[in-house]
């Protein structure tokens, strides 16, 4: 009976955990990471942010989850994806491509197709706008 539950609770924390990280609509990303979808080619959402926890990340997150999609998230000051940058400033080795910080772009075979600057809005209006976006870029149908 002990192994039963054990076995149980394992499966549990492995199922939990592994869905916490599938559903999560932002995935942060190294400099490595965003520069791989650019060399590849890749189409898929990227968002340039300078920061860890503001509301319009929250907000962009919901947007990319209720309509499916993933991004990578580049936090200019955490180029590793994780620690400060050691002299504490900001880079964004992708300010040519793309040049606006707090911002989500579309990327379409490694270009930028299309670019939403996520501190425009606020609340239900962002939600509106980032589901157009979203669609917009993916060929989705609105939900209005």
């Amino acid at each position: 009976m002990k192994l039963v539950r054990a076995t149980f609770i394992a499966f549990s924390i492995t199922l939990f955990a592994t869905g916490c990280n599938q559903s999560d609509g932002l995935k942060t990303a190294t400099t490595d990471d965003i520069q791989q979808m650019l060399d590849d080619q890749k189409d898929g959402f990227v968002v340039i942010t300078n920061e860890t926890d503001a509301p319009f990340l929250d907000e962009t997150k919901k947007a990319l989850l209720e309509k499916k999609e993933n991004a990578l998230q580049f936090n200019v000051f955490r180029n590793d994806g994780k620690n400060e940058n050691p002299d504490g400033l900001s880079k964004n080795p992708f300010r040519f491509e793309m040049q606006h910080v707090n911002a989500i772009y579309y990327l379409k075979g490694g270009k930028v197709y299309g670019e939403y600057e996520l501190e425009t809005h606020e609340g239900l209006r962002q939600q509106e706008e980032l589901r157009y976006f979203i669609d917009s870029m993916t060929g989705g149908a609105t939900n209005e």
